[in-house]
């Protein structure tokens, strides 16, 4: 009983993941280099077995990429150049005054990372404009991370280089193979929507209705039905019905009875929570549990 009261006072939020990518990514290697002076000429090719993101603190110069007869390009400070596995480029840096200040990574990654859409065959890498250095600092501090501690600091650089790829994949589309690092976000007043979501997620276990909620935020219903699904693109009690399922989702994960999640996030029964539930996942609870255990019973009968 006393679990049951525990999970009916529960609020909050989370996410499942059903299936990791192919193949997740792996950091190889992270540097911060210093050049007191040119390190190469611009004859000196390059070719990883790995994906490099390589980012200029400073200006790098020249480089072209793909055969020696391509235009050479300029590598301004700020900006990052990802380079797919083995993938041949050039680099001149006589131009430039030192000290020349670079940072790299170097990591194995599979298509579930998406990094492939970014790059296309011509020219054969992506430029990434970074203007608040928020790229720039992630890939200084997994390099930090295996100076200062070496091996044991595999995971904590991990971190850093999943959130540099999270970077790229939020990066916005300015020209021809040339994105912009999203700015981080400011301490703006919060959306109808955010207000509204915030909201929902405190209350889950209540009935709610439309009134109820926009009598809470001080707006009419009119306006609230059409500013938040302007914003969301959806209705507010939608909203309420899928923050519900995505937490039925998480307590079932932790061995809860459908009965008592039921009681815990506002459904009327069993019935009416399985209901709703295969209406916004496509699959009764039962049908979710079999396809998350699948990979786990498969593995057992190898």
């Amino acid at each position: 009983m006393a679990k049951q009261e525990i999970v009916a006072n529960t609020k909050g939020y989370g996410w499942t993941w059903l299936a990791a990518p192919a193949e997740v990514p792996v950091l190889i290697n992270a540097t911060n280099a210093v050049w007191m002076a040119p390190h190469m000429s611009r004859n000196a090719r390059h070719s990883n077995p790995y994906w490099v993101l390589d980012y200029s603190l400073s200006d790098l110069g020249l480089f072209k990429v793909g055969r020696r007869r391509s235009p050479w390009h300029r590598h301004a400070a700020g900006e990052a150049l990802l380079y797919p596995p083995r993938t041949p480029y050039w680099e001149d840096m006589r131009s430039v005054k030192p000290p020349i200040r670079n940072a790299w990574l170097m990591f194995r990654c599979g298509p579930g990372a998406g990094l492939d859409m970014l790059v296309s065959r011509v020219p054969g890498y992506a430029r990434f404009v970074d203007p608040e250095g928020r790229l720039g600092r992630l890939i200084e501090q997994a390099a930090e991370s295996g100076q200062r501690e070496g091996d044991p600091g595999f995971w904590k650089a991990m971190g850093f280089l999943c959130a540099a790829l999270d970077l790229l994949r939020h990066s916005v589309l300015i020209e021809v193979d040339t994105y912009r690092i999203p700015a981080t976000i400011s301490a703006e007043l919060p959306t109808l929507a955010t207000a509204v979501t915030a909201f929902l997620g405190e209350h889950l276990a209540q009935r709610l209705s439309l009134g109820t909620i926009a009598q809470h935020l001080h707006v009419s219903v009119s306006t609230l039905s059409h500013r938040y699904r302007t914003e969301t693109g959806e209705a507010p009690i939608a909203t309420l019905i899928r923050l519900r399922i995505q937490q039925a989702r998480n307590l079932m994960l932790k061995g809860q009875r459908l009965k008592t999640i039921a009681a815990a996030l506002g459904f009327s029964d069993v019935y009416h929570l399985s209901r709703m539930f295969k209406r916004v996942e496509g699959r009764s609870p039962r049908q979710f549990m079999q396809a998350l255990n699948a990979p786990a019973v498969q593995k057992g009968k190898r």
